[in-house]
């Protein structure tokens, strides 16, 4: 680290949902960290007042001398701002975290927590996956521990949060011109989606495919399908996956129980979208064998697209990333 008393991070373009997320995060976990700067890459927020804990803080544009002064750097937001700040790791020996969607880089390597933190040492540049790749990389992981899988096929219902505070809002307020039978505004969304379900418009399935393939066995054969549904956050899994010999399920739970990342509802616990909500892990609400299909069962799961998707992993990484670099 460049100073002896702590980390110096960056977070930028604070004010997004998962920006907002990793402030949090890093209060809730008592970061140890020296100092936080907060840097803005899409000329929207420079200047706005915001706060870290109790303390008031100014978002600044984001400079070469800001930047250089740091040991570790969130990047979120939209990757097109990003792309020329994360270029800068190199000279200013920086940590770049990317949580750009989809990322703005393809030089760093992914990284989720509970699944691959110890293969990520030295790293320069780490992207954290899509928030639909994590829970069904962490899954599929656990899965193959016990028999090789022949197949996956996904659908994901995408929350509205996946496109900003602008979305949440909209839907809110489609949500009550539809109770009161009013025009429904559709200045983020392309038509009503409240009360509805159809295609996303922002899906990027064949980036999540490329990453999950990357992060587990690339000979999986994986399809994926992302709707868009009446959720304001959370995204929630529907995954049909087949074994190349048929495992038992009471094999395949106690494999997935055994990543703490990963939770089974206890008691008579039962877990759906809202559940996820501020949750820390992946819940797995059910996992049930298919009675047509030899090998073949389901895995109904929930997540919280901001956190544990998104803003937990990076900080996490950053926890492993940063204590490598301390002890080495």
């Amino acid at each position: 680290m460049k100073k002896d008393a702590g980390p110096r991070l960056g977070i930028v373009n604070p004010l997004t949902l998962v920006g907002n997320e990793i402030r949090s995060i890093l209060r809730e976990r008592s970061f140890p960290f020296a100092k936080v700067v907060l840097l803005d890459t899409s000329g929207e927020s420079a200047g706005a007042v915001t706060e870290l804990g109790d303390e008031p803080m100014i978002v600044a544009p984001a400079s070469a001398v800001e930047l250089d002064d740091l040991d570790l750097v969130f990047f979120c937001g939209a990757p097109a701002s990003n792309r020329e700040w994360i270029d800068r790791h190199a000279e200013g020996k920086f940590i770049a975290i990317d949580l750009s969607q989809p990322s703005s880089t393809e030089d760093g390597r992914l990284g989720i927590a509970g699944l691959n933190l110890d293969e990520l040492a030295g790293e320069p540049v780490v992207i954290s996956p899509h928030p639909v790749a994590i829970p069904i990389a962490l899954i599929l992981e656990q899965i193959a521990k016990v028999g090789s899988i022949a197949s996956c096929t996904a659908t994901v219902i995408q929350p509205a949060s996946e496109l900003g505070q602008e979305a949440i809002e909209e839907l809110a307020r489609q949500t009550i011109s539809v109770l009161n039978v009013q025009t429904v505004p559709t200045q983020v969304f392309d038509r009503q989606a409240a009360f509805n379900l159809y295609p996303a418009l922002e899906r990027h399935e064949e980036l999540i495919v490329k990453q999950v393939r990357a992060l587990t066995d690339p000979k999986i054969e994986l399809a994926l399908f992302v709707t868009q549904g009446t959720i304001f956050h959370s995204h929630t899994f529907s995954l049909f996956i087949r074994m190349r010999k048929p495992i038992g399920i009471e094999k395949i739970t106690q494999a997935l129980r055994g990543n703490p990342a990963l939770a089974f509802p206890e008691g008579d616990q039962a877990f759906g979208t809202i559940d996820a909500a501020g949750r820390d892990e992946v819940l797995i609400a059910e996992v049930r064998a298919d009675p047509t299909i030899e090998g073949g069962f389901w895995v109904w799961a929930v997540c919280d697209n901001l956190r544990r998707s998104s803003a937990l992993n990076a900080v996490l990484i950053a926890e492993k990333l940063l204590f490598d670099v301390a002890t080495n």
